[in-house]
This record gives C-alpha cells, sequence and structure tokens, in this order.
C-alpha cells in the first residue's frame, strides 16, 4: 500500500528513516513521504525508460 507520512523537518525524517525497521519498510511498500512541504518517493527500482526534460510523450 502507498501512503504519505508526513514530517516537519529533515531532522525528524532523517531520525525516524535512521530506524532500520522503518527504513525497510518504507522501500518495500514504496511509500511516499512529506518532509517540509518535498514529497520523497522511495524504491529500489531502476528507471526503465526514463524522460529527459523537454521530451515528448
Amino acid at each position: 500500500m502507498k501512503y504519505i507520512k508526513y514530517f516537519e523537518t529533515i531532522k525528524e525524517y532523517e531520525s525516524w528513516m535512521s530506524i532500520e525497521e522503518n527504513a525497510e519498510e518504507v522501500y518495500r511498500s514504496e511509500e511516499k513521504m512529506c518532509v517540509d512541504g518535498v514529497i520523497i518517493s522511495h524504491t529500489y527500482k531502476d528507471f526503465e525508460n526514463p524522460i529527459a526534460i523537454g521530451d515528448n510523450q
């Protein structure tokens, strides 16, 4: 399940992610996080077909 977890500060996010069980869950579930207004997506997957800026889809 993908969902968004919110952190007020980068320090709060880093502290939470430093716990191994939390980091493993985030990467396994590909959870999205909002850190001080910025959405961060975690994944182990490589991009197969990256799109460069200016490319048309």
